[in-house]
């Protein structure tokens, strides 16, 4: 039998929980255990007192970032727009019959023919039922092309290219301090720009990572390091465990469950594999009860400068499919859970010569959940003629996509103080989003 030294096991065990220990210990922003995960090892309870739930009444805020410029103008478009018709063959637009007919959508936001792509039943389903609204020409005020500049203004959730320290979610975190044992996760490899300047924000690629790398065997001894004591590492570690041993704890049970919940709850198996597997983590992690408030999560591959028609027809219907099975899978929690999905920037009005859409301003945007005022797009639509476009080649953006946000976090996060975390947006004019 191996023998375990403490140099030994603090360079195996201990690695997997350095990192959420440090973020305790040192109020620093960390990435989760990046190690495989080799065994769910059941750690007995620590010796300090953990409150599972924390705050379990607030809501469950998820943003989802479609990076890479969504085409919102070929995901909800007035198909009877003589322009939108001129600017684009059949294959790259919403058209009224055939093969790229959209799905009629109620409540337009002016007298037109505004459809949705055939791709996306799912969440045709949640707009009618009032569950889904939809805002058009939204985006980002400040006029740039860039991917990464783009991503970063929003995420840090500004107008304009001055860096701030800190991402608005963190600053939101910050200014209200959530409790529970994982209140803040980013479904990623690390933290992303929304939460950069938060301390306790865990990234996991996947739930099933967030786990001690080591054998059962030695679960008692890798304890015995952290209990004992009352200095600040000691007590990081014994927090670290805690955290850590009730979500193993749970996750066999859970498993089963989500095993019969996935039934009815038909995650993508194709198109959105990825997305539909981490929103079924998130899902996962909101049962376990573990205080989740914030989750961050990443779509991507949505720049299609080159045929688009096929990319992007699986692109919507994988988001389709992966969020109405992730609104299925939670009905218990719709009253609390919030899903916002944004893109950096949309795409041009008129093809390129690769059949696809090269970059472009004004986008659609998506809140979903049990307090939204669904079943209607909201913004003000500028029109597709030449005159009314941005620079005569992009939608106009009439919302700020920070009108947006700061309505989710005065409305549904209950923070008043929005001039917080939006410093830079001087006025709060809510659209009327959420009941």
């Amino acid at each position: 039998m191996k023998t375990w030294t403490r140099r030994a096991l603090l360079a195996t065990g201990s690695a997997s929980i350095a990192g959420l220990s440090g973020a305790l210990l040192q109020r620093k922003s960390f990435s989760s255990i990046n190690q495989p995960a080799r065994s769910r090892v059941s750690l007995q309870q620590t010796t300090t007192a953990v409150t599972p739930n924390g705050q379990s009444d607030r809501d469950i805020l998820v943003f989802l970032f479609l990076r890479g410029g969504c085409d919102g103008l070929n995901l909800v478009a007035p198909v009877d727009d003589p322009h939108y018709i001129d600017a684009r063959p059949p294959s790259l637009r919403l058209t009224e019959r055939g093969e790229y007919a959209g799905m009629r959508l109620k409540n337009p936001p002016v007298d037109a023919d505004f459809r949705l792509h055939a791709s996306a039943p799912e969440l045709k389903d949640l707009y009618d039922d009032g569950h889904l609204a939809l805002i058009h020409a939204c985006g980002l005020t400040h006029g740039t092309r860039s991917h990464f500049e783009a991503q970063e203004l929003m995420e840090w959730g500004t107008a304009d290219t001055q860096r701030m320290k800190q991402g608005w979610i963190a600053r939101y975190l910050n200014a209200n301090q959530p409790t529970g044992l994982l209140p803040v996760v980013a479904i990623s490899d690390g933290i992303p720009t929304t939460l950069r300047g938060y301390a306790d924000a865990v990234a996991m690629p996947a739930l099933e990572e967030f786990v001690t790398p080591i054998d059962e065997p030695y679960e008692a001894i890798l304890q015995s390091f952290y209990t004992g004591g009352d200095d600040p590492v000691r007590q990081a570690g014994a927090l670290t465990l805690s955290t850590l041993s009730t979500v193993q704890q749970n996750l066999d049970v859970q498993a089963e469950v989500s095993r019969l919940r996935a039934k009815n709850a038909s995650y993508p198996e194709e198109e959105g594999y990825e997305l539909g597997r981490t929103l079924q983590s998130i899902a996962h992690l909101i049962r376990l009860d573990v205080g989740l408030q914030v989750v961050t999560v990443d779509y991507g591959d949505w720049d299609t400068h080159v045929e688009q028609p096929y990319l992007f027809t699986e692109l919507v219907r994988g988001l389709s499919q992966a969020l109405g099975a992730f609104y299925d899978d939670l009905s218990n929690y719709r009253d609390r859970l919030t899903v916002v999905v944004m893109s950096e920037f949309g795409r041009r009005l008129k093809a390129n010569e690769s059949h696809g859409t090269d970059h472009g301003f004004g986008n659609v945007a998506m809140v979903l959940g049990g307090n939204v005022n669904g079943g209607k797009i909201y913004g003000q639509w500028p029109g597709l003629a030449n005159a009314q476009l941005d620079d005569g080649a992009d939608l106009a953006i009439t919302t700020d996509y920070r009108s947006i946000l700061s309505e989710v976090v005065v409305n549904r996060l209950k923070y008043p103080q929005w001039q917080t975390v939006f410093p830079r947006f001087e006025t709060y004019s809510p659209l009327g989003l959420f009941t």
